[in-house]
């Protein structure tokens, strides 16, 4: 009786374990993408930080990030606010305009040496790497890794010192 309950529960439930995952589908109350060449030269007009979501169409923490992070209203003002957002699709080989270089999505990714979905990549207007911020996080943790990048208190401070002052409201003290 027990195995032939368990077998109808695997049965039940094996559908939604196999639905598809696509996150390159953008949730409709996401920021405003810019295709890369319209970031970076927005990030150049503008002095903003280019920020490049690296994904892959197969990733569910992607498609997590886009419906829980991205569409987080506070997440949306700081990004329309401070940066040039743009999606990189890590597994696409069309050719695409980086600064000088024409690279494919799959090309950018491995010079920006992501190695996990999803990761946000954060570049100055000059296309220098400033910093990463690989895997999944809530909207306040990202809302917290937005303003330290744009902050520029990497060059001082460890990220989660960062987050801990400002969780408390403590002034932290230059290195």
């Amino acid at each position: 009786m027990t195995k032939v309950l368990l077998a109808a529960v695997f049965l039940a439930l094996a559908p939604a374990a196999l639905a598809q995952v696509d996150a390159s589908i953008v949730p409709e109350d996401a920021p405003a993408w810019f295709g890369l060449e319209e970031a970076i030269a927005k990030a150049q007009a503008e002095d903003r930080v280019i920020l490049v979501y690296g994904y892959a169409s197969w990733c569910g923490y992607c498609a997590r990030f886009d419906a829980n992070v991205f569409t987080d209203d506070a997440v949306q003002a700081y990004l329309n606010e401070h940066y040039a957002p743009t999606r990189l699709d890590l597994e696409d080989e069309a050719t695409m305009q980086f600064f000088d270089a024409e690279v494919t999505g799959v090309e950018l990714g491995q010079a920006m040496a992501i190695s996990g979905t999803p990761t946000s990549v954060f570049v100055d207007t000059e296309g220098a790497l400033i910093t990463k911020f690989p895997g999944y996080t809530d909207a306040e943790t990202y809302l917290y890794a937005l303003k330290y990048v744009r902050e520029e208190a990497y060059q001082t401070t460890a990220f989660d010192a960062y987050v801990v002052a400002q969780r408390t409201g403590l002034t932290l003290a230059p290195a």
